[in-house]
């Protein structure tokens, strides 16, 4: 039980870290982008969710090469929203 309730700590403490990636990227701002992406990939790598964990690192990599593109965002989010919907299921 306690673990199920720090992975929906992590949820609420990540959401935020999703809408900093999604506005950096918006507004073309690779160094904030590289920032959130590196505290998401710690984030995720903590709470063991290896696969965002991937996803996030390369989205710093490539930031911080001002390379990041749309298809490395869209799979943050899917990775995002996939972690938030299993950590979900778990609560039932």
């Amino acid at each position: 039980e306690n673990a199920i309730e720090m992975l929906g700590m992590f949820v609420e403490m990540t959401a935020p870290l999703i809408a900093s990636i999604k506005t950096a990227w918006e507004n073309k701002d690779y160094h904030d982008l590289a920032e959130a992406a590196h505290s998401l990939k710690g984030a995720a790598r903590s709470a063991c969710i290896n696969v965002l964990g991937e996803a996030a690192s390369i989205l710093q990599d490539e930031s911080e090469k001002n390379r990041a593109n749309a298809q490395m965002i869209a799979q943050v989010e899917h990775e995002f929203a996939r972690a938030k919907a299993e950590i979900e299921a778990l609560k039932v």
